[in-house]
């Protein structure tokens, strides 16, 4: 056995143990009195905004009320919206309305995973993203949601919060730098 051998197995031999991990579901978690309060309020520290629909108003109501003036826009929530050949055919859209599986209250995140979009690039080409998400489907916690997504399903799944931003570029915040410059919640 070679010195550096020697070292390792002494180091392995005396290696302290680790601390016992906590039992995540022995505390109770965040719960909220009013999710979609608490997701709205902090999708909003983030440089988006969630809304309910009201009655009788459509999502692309809200849209052009919220964006009069746009240009190319894809709805992948409606029946027969066009579907591209591949990933770059998304590169001119400026607002594209996707649909959300489920909100997270905890860090104002939606799961998507959208089974009749095949290239994903839209998330993240679009100048304005709208995710609709079913009002009944927000949960408190990161927790919860990994308790009810299945990641396999449509073979793409992601978290997506707020609109893209960093201030790591001169500490000046840049809005849309790997992704959306705005991030829209439609709650239906």
């Amino acid at each position: 056995m070679s010195s550096r051998e020697q070292i390792l197995a002494k180091l392995k031999q005396n290696r302290p143990q680790g601390p016992a991990l906590p039992d995540i579901h022995a505390v109770p978690f965040i719960r909220y009195d009013d999710k979609l309060a608490a997701f709205a309020g902090l999708i909003r520290n983030l440089g988006g905004e969630a809304i309910t629909l009201a009655d009788g108003q459509s999502v692309l109501d809200a849209v052009r009320q919220r964006w009069p003036q746009h240009g190319r826009l894809i709805d992948l929530t409606a029946e027969g919206t066009e579907q591209a050949a591949n990933p770059h055919d998304w590169q001119d859209v400026d607002i594209a309305i996707v649909p959300g599986q489920l909100a997270v209250a905890e860090n104002a995140a939606v799961w998507v995973s959208h089974a009749g979009n095949d290239w994903r690039s839209i998330y993240f080409l679009t100048q304005k993203l709208v995710l609709v998400v079913p009002r009944d489907a927000i949960v408190d916690t990161m927790l919860d949601a990994y308790s009810r997504i299945r990641i396999d399903e449509h073979g793409f799944g992601a978290f997506i919060s707020g609109s893209s931003r960093t201030a790591d570029i001169e500490q000046s915040l840049v809005m849309g730098a790997h992704g959306a410059m705005a991030a829209l919640v439609i709650f239906v």
